[in-house]
């Protein structure tokens, strides 16, 4: 055992006349790293029109509840393509029960959402279906 103590000892001291072994130089960061995934987390969505609290189940799950700004809720349970296209930046897609196809880019470190969804339409003439781009915030909640 003083061997391996000995060794320790040495090759501190000759890693320090190498170097600048200040106090400074071995001060250890205790912050934790900023984590930006979503799985497992709750998150909000403001858009114009409505809120959405998000609650990302699994990579292939989520629960939704929207409230419109006439205090109208709907919610939802949905299985999803969920990708991550960099380290804070992810896209998402389901289709909900009434047909409705949701498409979400989210970037979990600036907050901004950039969504498009697609939705039954009789008047179109594009397979009977139109779609609307639509941009909101983006922030983690507590469960």
């Amino acid at each position: 055992m003083k061997i391996y103590q000995l060794i320790i000892v040495v090759v501190s001291v000759i890693g320090c006349t190498n170097k600048d072994c200040s106090q400074e130089s071995f001060v250890v960061s205790t912050t934790a790293p900023v984590e930006y995934s979503l799985i497992g987390k709750k998150g909000e969505i403001t858009y114009p029109k409505f809120k959405a609290e998000v609650f990302y189940l699994t990579d292939s799950t989520l629960e939704w509840k929207t409230t419109d700004n006439n205090g109208v809720v709907n919610k939802g349970k949905e299985k999803m393509v969920y990708r991550k296209i960099a380290d804070t930046l992810y896209f998402l897609s389901w289709i909900e029960n009434d047909g409705l196809t949701i498409s979400q880019v989210i970037d979990t470190k600036n907050g901004s959402v950039n969504a498009f969804g697609s939705f039954n339409d009789e008047k179109s003439t594009r397979g009977n279906r139109s779609g609307m781009a639509i941009d909101g915030t983006f922030k983690f909640v507590d469960k």
